[in-house]
């Protein structure tokens, strides 16, 4: 068994996703960065990730790299159906539509399994030392000083660097060897997921209310990423390609329960009446089960080592903001593992900046989500809170970046104003959901109901007028629901 010695400025643990942005990140700004990547398997796996929201999009063109999105599909949208009779007639399902209209960036599905395998093979082109398949047989973390004993189709390979990031996912490598603990967070989420091959035609199942969008929007709707909202749960819907869907649902663990997730996965594909139309004839492929989806390390970074992406964070797939921040995280570990390497000091302010910034943003996101599942069924409260969102998001973050190019590494963080008038909306919702529980009440809407969101990002004048607009579409949709209940409660009186 042949035994060789090598020194990088950085290795790598991990060759998916996070792995080979933070490689285009750096050689965007130093060709010359010596990195190895540590990837442990032999084919990539489809993963929960696989819709692009606009901000990732702009991040992914700022790194050149459109020619491999050719192959993957173009995210035409995003939609949220609601359906809380679990009627059979379509025009009982209410809907909230968000079509991608022409302008500055286009959002995308990916296939992961083919997209991680093309952005590895792009970094091995830009420099990138990849040694796959590979295990490894011995690691020693010390400050600014890692040795690792790698075995590559069993030759040793001992190699050392004074930084280490690890791109490992949920396998979480360092975290688990250095015993790093999570954050207690008040979120308990899981999920099951599988792809399926030939699902039922969209008239079959789908609402009917689709002039508009094909006719605005940059593609058909069948190719958006679809939410089915169910109490205490959310379905998605991704088509992949033209044979090939992505279905999986995430769903409150303290609400929901069971034993076996197969079982429950297939139960619920029969019980749900949309669901059932749309998979009975389908083929469906290897279920997945991610047990506990939230978690927060409470370290990112020590002297010499840090976490990217699901290594060391996770929070929720709705939305996608999962490779936004592996985006944004990418920038800001690029630009301080590239100042270590030519200045050869440790910058612990900007570090510690680092960490603040995006431990911030985690809590920012998190007092988002945490009451969510309890209403999300809801039309009324649930479009509230997605028009609230869409303002939140668009105005501080997607307006600034696309605007402002260094704007795209900073992650979505609340003030304490904003923190404030969070909190106050949540429970408000949750006052209300639970007031129409205890009086047997669900949300009123008309036949063939749907209302469209109102975002887009235009490349012409409109643009400055976009935040606005979903400022007051917002206001508007809260003084709606506030005269609903107030009419409801005189009436009953």
């Amino acid at each position: 068994m042949e035994e060789r010695q090598c020194k990088f400025d950085l290795i790598i643990i991990g060759g998916g996703i996070s792995a080979t942005l933070l490689c285009l990140s750096i050689y965007k700004r130093d060709p010359e960065f010596k990195i190895l990547i540590i990837e442990k398997s032999i084919q990539f796996p489809q993963k929960i990730g696989e819709s692009v929201v606009d901000l990732t999009a702009v991040f992914f063109k700022s790194l050149n790299i459109d020619h491999l999105l050719t192959d993957q599909t173009h995210k035409t949208g995003v939609r949220f159906l609601f359906n809380e009779l679990n009627s059979s007639d379509l025009s009982d399902i209410a809907e909230f539509a968000s079509p991608t209209l022409p302008g500055a960036v286009k959002g995308y599905h990916l296939n992961r399994s083919v997209f991680d395998q093309n952005l590895l093979e792009e970094v091995i082109k830009k420099g990138a030392t990849v040694y796959r398949p590979a295990t490894i047989v011995n690691a020693f973390f010390q400050e600014f000083n890692n040795q690792l004993t790698i075995n590559v189709e069993n030759e040793i390979r001992n190699v050392q660097s004074k930084w280490v990031v690890d791109a490992t996912g949920r396998a979480r490598y360092i975290p688990k060897r250095l015993n790093w603990k999570n954050k207690t967070i008040d979120l308990n989420t899981g999920a099951i997921m599988a792809h399926f091959k030939n699902i039922a035609p969209s008239d079959s199942w789908d609402t009917n209310t689709k002039e508009y969008w094909d006719t605005c929007s940059i593609g058909l709707r069948e190719f958006s990423t679809t939410h089915l909202m169910r109490k205490h749960s959310w379905w998605w819907v991704i088509r992949l390609n033209k044979t090939t869907t992505s279905i999986g649902v995430v769903f409150d663990k303290d609400n929901i329960e069971f034993n076996d997730y197969e079982e429950f996965f297939h139960c619920q594909l029969k019980k749900d009446l949309q669901l059932s139309i749309m998979t009975k004839e389908a083929e469906i492929g290897k279920i997945k089960h991610l047990e506990n989806l939230p978690y927060v390390s409470d370290q990112i970074y020590s002297k010499g080592i840090a976490l990217i992406g699901e290594s060391g964070a996770f929070l929720d797939p709705f939305i996608s903001p999962g490779l936004e921040m592996i985006g944004q995280q990418t920038i800001w570990l690029s630009e301080l593992l590239i100042e270590d390497k030519k200045k050869e000091v440790f910058n612990k302010e900007q570090w510690e900046k680092y960490s603040r910034i995006f431990y911030h943003s985690y809590e920012s996101r998190l007092t988002i989500y945490k009451t969510a599942y309890n209403f999300m069924h809801s039309y009324d409260l649930f479009t509230l809170w997605l028009k609230q969102g869409n303002y939140a998001y668009f105005s501080k973050v997607v307006f600034p970046s696309v605007l402002f190019k260094s704007r795209i590494k900073q992650p979505l963080r609340f003030n304490r104003l904003e923190r404030l008038a969070v909190h106050y909306f949540k429970y408000r919702l949750t006052q209300i959901n639970q007031k129409r529980i205890d009086q047997g009440r669900k949300s009123y809407y008309k036949k063939n109901t749907i209302s469209y969101s109102g975002v887009r990002v235009p490349k012409n004048i409109l643009f400055p007028f976009i935040p606005p607009y979903l400022l007051t579409k917002s206001f508007w949709a809260y003084l709606r629901l506030e005269a609903k209940e107030l009419y409801y409660f005189k009436r009953i009186k």
